[in-house]
């Protein structure tokens, strides 16, 4: 279980009455990504915990709880089997579309282009709600934090897909204070980075 009694006691803290729904979403998706691992060998569920943290750390916001939740969530719709309703059911359904509105669509390989999946997440994401944006840029930011472990090939890949979606949301839309930040600070680190070719 990934959830230790320090862990339980500083959601308490953090999310009052709130904290036995947020509790619940963190062992729900811990269920789901049990036994998966990311490219980088680490457990799968570090990352969407890593994810709620950023979230939790650049927006402060009256619905922090949804976030969090709709964070720790936002790859079982894409990744497990887990369905928008079984969502709906246990955590609300604004919860539940947030992650439905973060997940790439089942039948997404079969309509992305010659600018593939960073093309597809670039329309995708401008057209976003502001909560689902901010998370989304999270979990970029995520993903360019935690490039070591992975190959030549796969750093490569994430920074240029970056690049590609960051440039075409500042053609397309313009950034709440809380995802400038993030959108900052993934370039910075994107700057940290020397990939030639």
């Amino acid at each position: 279980m990934i959830l230790k009694k320090e862990h339980i006691k500083k959601l308490k803290e953090i999310y009052g009455e709130d904290s036995k729904k947020v509790i619940k979403a963190v062992k729900y998706a811990d269920k789901k990504h049990k036994g998966i691992k990311r490219d980088d060998g680490t457990p799968y569920i570090l990352h969407p915990l890593r994810v709620a943290g950023l979230v939790e750390k650049y927006k402060v916001s009256k619905n922090a709880s949804m976030l969090f939740m709709a964070s720790v969530l936002h790859d079982t719709i894409e990744d497990t089997y887990t369905s928008y309703r079984e969502l709906c059911d246990l955590f609300g359904e604004e919860t539940a579309s947030i992650v439905m509105e973060l997940s790439t669509a089942k039948f997404a390989p079969l309509w992305i282009g010659k600018g593939g999946k960073a093309e597809y997440l670039s329309k995708k994401m401008e057209n976003m709600t502001n909560y689902a944006l901010l998370i989304k840029l999270c979990d970029r930011l995520d993903n360019v934090s935690t490039l070591h472990g992975c190959t030549e090939k796969k750093i490569k890949k994430t920074i240029d897909d970056t690049y590609i979606i960051l440039d075409h949301l500042k053609k397309v839309r313009g950034f709440t204070a809380s995802q400038q930040r993030v959108v900052d600070e993934i370039e910075r680190k994107l700057k940290e980075y020397k990939i030639e070719g």
